[in-house]
């Protein structure tokens, strides 16, 4: 598709730090000819069910691009950092659900990009080192998951909503068992390398790699920036972010600060 009409929503994070610099920063500075609507939602409700507040606004995201009239939402986590080439090489790509690449900030950092996933469980393509070196950089089929950088087309969103039911799994995991069950195409570009931060109070960002000296696929970025969060007491929420020079930047709503 010709110069498709983009929706990025990058969903703010219900608690401290809400929000990367280093986020916004290659979310808004990627490479591309259009317009690129964005939209950062901040609803800080949070409740008993794990994932509500997420699932929540994702499906916010969803409603907004369909009643939009966007071909395509493009979701970017608080916590994650897209190269500048992300969407471009996303909307290349022949499939339903387009994937970047980014690693997972627990356990041993598995790449959230999996060749097969079950109701509670999945393999990851970095569970095979020798396999995931092979496939670095290519676009290979994949059964999800992750919300962090990915491109959803129209045709997927009018099918499908988000949800997570009452576990310990978020709801981009059964939105990837629902693009499954319809039928629909979900890939990854593994040349999508996107880094996922660790939160303060020892922030650091895991980046997938496979040229690593110990043989790990990831390696590891140390950094003290601060989290983007110009909120202040007493304040509405009106724009994000006002010292950048952007347009088409806004809240899904203004609510009073915390």
């Amino acid at each position: 598709m010709n110069n498709p009409r983009i929706l990025c929503y990058i969903p703010m994070a219900p608690k401290r730090p809400k929000l990367y610099a280093r986020t916004v920063m290659g979310a808004m500075n990627v490479i591309w000819d259009s317009a690129i609507d964005y939209v950062f939602g901040r609803e800080d409700t949070i409740t008993d069910l794990p994932y509500d507040n997420i699932c929540k606004k994702f499906n916010h995201a969803r409603k907004m691009a369909l009643e939009g009239g966007y071909d395509a939402l493009w979701t970017v986590e608080s916590d994650i950092i897209v190269p500048p080439l992300a969407l471009e090489r996303l909307t290349r790509i022949d499939a339903d659900v387009a994937y970047g690449l980014y690693a997972s900030r627990h356990g041993n950092h598995r790449w959230l990009s999996f060749l097969h996933i079950g109701d509670r469980y999945g393999i990851s393509v970095s569970d095979d080192a020798t396999n995931a070196r092979e496939a670095w950089g290519q676009v290979i089929e994949t059964q999800g998951v992750g919300l962090g950088c990915t491109l959803i087309w129209r045709r997927v969103l009018e099918q499908i909503e988000f949800r997570h039911p009452a576990s310990e799994v978020a709801n981009d995991w059964f939105f990837a068992l629902d693009c499954q069950a319809h039928g629909f195409v979900q890939k990854h570009d593994l040349g999508v390398v996107c880094g996922h931060i660790v939160p303060p109070p020892a922030p650091k960002i895991i980046w997938p790699a496979i040229n690593v000296s110990d043989h790990r696929l990831y390696r590891v970025e140390f950094f003290d920036e601060a989290p983007l969060d110009p909120v202040q007491e007493g304040q509405r929420v009106e724009v994000i972010i006002d010292h950048l020079e952007t347009k088409g930047v806004y809240l899904q709503e203004s609510v009073e600060a915390n």
